[in-house]
């Protein structure tokens, strides 16, 4: 059963991945301008039939979940069938948190950190993390990863395969120092299969 099991798994993310290349194609195909070293999880969406319309820097992630959008038909229904377009613009190196929705019309960043389930419907200032709904701006880029930085050099760290198959005394010390504070993992090196070069 569990040979079985492997092998719907791999022909399960070998379809996931098809599809999600499938899909950034088409926004590629359909005029997405995208920089180098660009992150796009396969649960994110691209307004596909405005794609023309949305632009994405340098160095920028999208996680899963993020939907971003060139059009707002919210108006569809009450004006006789017009739906509002609006470019969206999002610079070099930008992290977008998991179900965030950037809506039409904004120019974030760059160096700009958006919070998990965040609504940007406005321009997002350089050097910026917001969060929230409607997103506002907590801190600086720079200032917010610096304490990061300095908080690697004093709180425990692990790379990431030590989390692949943990046992249950790994997890249980893994709860305790979080107790106290954060803890860091640190990913793999190299190409991310969800990073388009």
């Amino acid at each position: 059963m569990n040979i079985i099991l492997k092998i719907i798994l791999s022909i399960s993310d070998k379809y996931k991945y098809i599809n999600y290349k499938r899909k950034v194609n088409n926004c590629i195909a359909n005029g997405l301008s995208l920089g180098r070293n660009v992150t796009i999880m396969p649960g994110a969406y691209i307004d596909p039939r405005y794609s023309f319309l949305i632009s994405i820097g340098d160095n920028c992630s999208l996680s899963n979940g993020v939907i971003v959008l060139a059009h707002d038909a919210s108006t569809y229904k009450f004006t006789n069938g017009f739906t509002r377009l609006g470019k969206v613009v999002i610079k070099n190196n930008c992290y977008i948190g998991s179900n965030a929705i950037i809506l039409p019309g904004v120019e974030i960043g760059p160096n700009v950190l958006i919070a998990a389930g965040s609504v940007v419907n406005k321009n997002i200032p350089p050097n910026s993390c917001v969060a929230g709904v409607p997103a506002r701006v907590y801190s600086k880029f720079d200032e917010f990863i610096q304490m990061h930085k300095e908080l690697i050099k004093v709180r425990p760290s692990y790379n990431s395969e030590k989390f692949t198959s943990p046992n249950d005394e790994f997890k249980m010390n893994i709860k305790k120092i979080l107790d106290e504070g954060p803890l860091y993992v640190k990913g793999s090196v190299g190409h991310f299969l969800w990073t388009i070069t």
